[in-house]
């Protein structure tokens, strides 16, 4: 970890559909990461990851970025932020090149990775991750680390995530109007498995599922690496937006309702005690009663809506051998009750929930402070982990050609990043 980080602040922004999260931080001695400032806003002007309000958006992270800095007692000028959304797709792509010079060199895995990315990409698209899965030396299987190894032949297999150039140019701008610099962008997915999942289940194999306000993340690892990601359309506003209009209740008040009381398995219904009569659903409901097995009967076809995507996807690219350790649950759509005992029977598997846990010191110790310690966190204290790593958080004001290109050149390079 690089000593230049020590005690110097940074900050990640989470630009989610629901909310703005901003998370200041800087490395002790010990080199925990310590939280200086929290800041949280309403997003307005996102519709399923995707900006659709420029001056809304930018007002919510002014918002975000003043209640944390607040907090800090410290300005921010730049920060490593996240992206998702529906017009994030990913996919796997092998490589071939001839080893030059006998055995296996940093030039011989860097024109493998290459030729591996030579794909057609139509024009609106940039590459936002090429993440290496494995290599192959003259016919040699699943090798992690090529390097020095004398061959012939190097192949790879990598896997490639794209996304939209206008909509990572949309979010830059709008951090940009709201004066801070972005450093990187981090797919969420990556930062919020890098901040919930443990070595041994991303060695032998485990799914993870971001279940956002606009979108669901899904990814699955083995062998340290990620084998397969998806963006998916189902995620917390739809449930609210089922509950609004089965219960004939405004947006605000289904939202409420919904972290409160929602529940979408049968195995955890409701608490008997909770008194449900003097709930008021709000103006046009007078006197009525909320029916607690109403918001099962909304809420739990949505959600299953949602793991039969996912489970359709592991069937269709015969990835249950790949998951082991099971589903890890995480995001604020993680918190709905009895979403983690649906997910487990859905999927047949063992399912948890995921909170930060990966902040290990260099005495090898794990520390994550208490108020983050919620699966709402995952993707924000993932990027700080990222961001912890040593690099220099600021673009080069030298460098040429529009921010989004820049930022994206130095997110196709990280390669190993995540590993």
């Amino acid at each position: 970890m690089e000593k230049t980080l020590l005690n110097k602040e940074w900050a990640a922004i989470d630009i989610g559909t629901t909310k703005i999260c901003v998370l200041i931080a800087k490395l002790n001695e010990k080199g925990d990461i310590e939280i200086l400032g929290i800041g949280h806003n309403p997003s307005h002007g996102l519709k399923k990851g995707v900006v659709v309000d420029i001056n809304s958006t930018v007002e919510s992270i002014k918002s975000a970025v003043a209640s944390a800095e607040k907090m800090a007692g410290t300005k921010i000028n730049n920060a490593i932020v996240g992206i998702s959304g529906g017009h994030v797709q990913s996919f796997n792509s092998q490589g071939v090149v001839a080893i030059r010079h006998g055995e296996v060199g940093q030039e011989d895995i860097d024109r493998v990775i290459e030729s591996a990315k030579t794909i057609h990409i139509p024009k609106d698209r940039e590459i936002l991750h090429i993440l290496p899965q494995y290599f192959k030396v003259d016919g040699q299987q699943f090798i992690k680390d090529s390097s020095g190894m004398s061959g012939v032949r190097l192949e790879s297999q990598v896997h490639i995530i794209t996304g939209s150039v206008s909509s990572a140019s949309n979010i830059i701008k709008c951090c940009e109007d709201a004066g801070i610099i972005v450093s990187d962008i981090v797919l969420e997915t990556l930062a919020s498995a890098e901040a919930v999942l443990s070595k041994e289940e991303r060695e032998l194999g485990v799914g993870v599922v971001d279940i956002g306000g606009g979108t669901s993340d899904f990814a699955i690892y083995k062998d340290g690496r990620i084998l397969h990601s998806k963006v998916l359309p189902v995620a917390g506003n739809l449930f609210t937006r089922d509950l609004a209009i089965g219960l004939k209740i405004s947006l605000d008040r289904a939202e409420d309702i919904k972290r409160k009381y929602g529940f979408v398995s049968s195995k955890q219904p409701f608490t008997s005690s909770q008194d449900f009569s003097n709930i008021d659903l709000g103006y046009g409901n007078d006197g009525q009663a909320l029916d607690p097995y109403a918001l099962y009967e909304v809420l739990q076809p949505r959600a299953q809506e949602a793991f039969e995507f996912i489970v359709d996807d592991v069937i269709d690219f015969n990835l249950r051998p790949f998951m082991p350790f099971g589903l890890v649950l995480t995001g604020g759509g993680s918190l709905l009750g009895g979403i983690k005992e649906l997910a487990s029977e859905v999927f047949g598997m063992p399912t948890r929930l995921g909170r930060p846990q990966n902040n290990l010191n260099s005495q090898g110790e794990s520390f994550v402070p208490d108020v983050l310690k919620s699966p709402v966190y995952s993707t924000g204290y993932g990027l700080l982990i990222y961001a912890s790593r040593g690099k220099d958080l600021t673009l080069a004001q030298s460098s040429s050609g529009p921010l989004v290109s820049r930022v994206c050149k130095r997110m196709k390079s990280w390669l190993y990043d995540f590993f």
